[in-house]
């Protein structure tokens, strides 16, 4: 990633953390996947994580992280938005847990020593990634023998619009999503979408096995998810219809 695009991505999330954190409502208690959606209790893909030494990347307010160290894991949460991570520290301290922030690019985490981690974590952040082989490189560097990486990112159908009248997705090119290019101020910051296979051969070539892949569904009307608000309150009916996550859980060879 250049150094531009890297500094418009901070900016953009440093402008809208504040009303994004506001708008949504993500648990503390579970693992989120996607909107809507089951969290970790439901889907299990961490296993036991008590004792283990796990990384959140692309951590936000650190939501994520403060889950797993309820539940016993010492976690290091990692962001590059200075403003995302003031949310953490606060949302941290109300909860009482015991999680280090770090502020640094997931891209090129060179602070942490290898096989640091037992677990690599991260919900919604490789899509801001460019070389996301170089990413799972070092995230295949920073896990012990065994450890496991939880990829969850954009499902390549999120590339595409929603017909409203139609209710129905308009996908143009499945093979060649479009790259969503998001301005602030003078500066551009993209997210990248990938195809299925795409995510699953960059992991595989990093030197993961791919143990389970999921493409999260919607809880039925009524039921608690970890992650909900009204900043996803638009795309309700996209999400009950078309998946806006994918997830894949890897592990080092």
């Amino acid at each position: 990633m250049s150094n531009d695009q890297k500094r418009a991505v901070q900016l953009g999330w440093d402008a809208m953390s504040d009303s994004y954190q506001e708008q949504s409502r993500i648990s503390v208690d579970d693992v989120h996947y996607a909107p809507f959606a089951p969290g970790e209790r439901s889907l299990r893909l961490l296993g036991d994580v008590r004792g283990k030494r796990a990384l959140e990347l692309a951590c936000g307010a650190a939501q994520n992280a403060i889950a797993l160290s309820r539940w016993g894991a010492r976690v290091t949460a990692m962001d590059f938005s200075s403003r995302q991570l003031g949310h953490a520290r606060r949302l941290i301290a109300e909860s009482g847990t015991d999680v280090q922030l770090v502020r640094g690019d997931m891209e090129s985490p060179s602070m942490f020593r290898p096989a640091s981690f037992d677990l690599v974590l991260s919900s919604f952040g490789w899509e801001f990634v460019p070389d996301l082989a170089a990413c799972f490189g070092e995230c295949h560097r920073l896990l012990s023998s065994g450890g496991l990486l939880v990829v969850c990112t954009v499902h390549p159908l999120s590339a595409f619009e929603w017909d409203v009248e139609e209710r129905a997705l308009i996908v143009t090119d499945y093979f060649n999503p479009p790259i969503e290019v998001w301005e602030d101020s003078d500066r551009r910051a993209v997210t990248h979408f990938r195809t299925f296979q795409e995510l699953h051969d960059l992991l595989t070539d990093s030197g993961f096995v791919v143990e389970r892949v999921v493409e999260p569904y919607p809880a039925p009307p009524g039921r608690s998810t970890p992650y909900t608000g009204a900043y996803w309150a638009d795309h309700a009916e996209r999400l009950s219809r078309v998946p806006f996550a994918i997830v894949f859980k890897a592990r080092k060879a």
